[in-house]
């Protein structure tokens, strides 16, 4: 069983006030989620917004991972095997991800 793998990346943003070197770091995480057997792995997450989820498609079959969700609406088109894509759910709220083409697909995340 593969388990979300979560990554956390800093950015750092530098200025200057009153010739004072000012850093502020920004935090955000990123899950991984697997398409295999035409099926998401894992079926369901929990993010913070503002969190990426990385869609990477595992399967020997073409997906189109997809949400209609109010607030994190998107729409990866085409995923043939192989490929990976990203996508940065900034608000709040339960997110149903689905496949255009396998309609059994289901995923949710929970974004907080």
């Amino acid at each position: 069983m593969r388990h979300p793998i979560r990554t956390v990346s800093a950015a750092a943003v530098a200025g200057t006030a009153l010739g004072t070197l000012v850093a502020v770091a920004a935090f955000a995480a990123e899950s991984r989620v697997v398409q295999t057997g035409k099926a998401f792995e894992p079926k369901a997450l929990t993010v913070k917004a503002g969190d990426s989820v990385v869609f990477a498609n595992e399967d020997f079959y073409d997906h189109n991972v997809y949400s209609e969700s109010d607030g994190n609406v998107f729409n990866l088109g085409i995923q043939p095997p192989g490929q990976t894509n990203a996508v940065t759910l900034a608000n709040a709220g339960t997110v149903q991800v689905l496949c255009r083409i396998h309609p059994k697909m289901k995923l949710v995340i929970t974004v907080e």
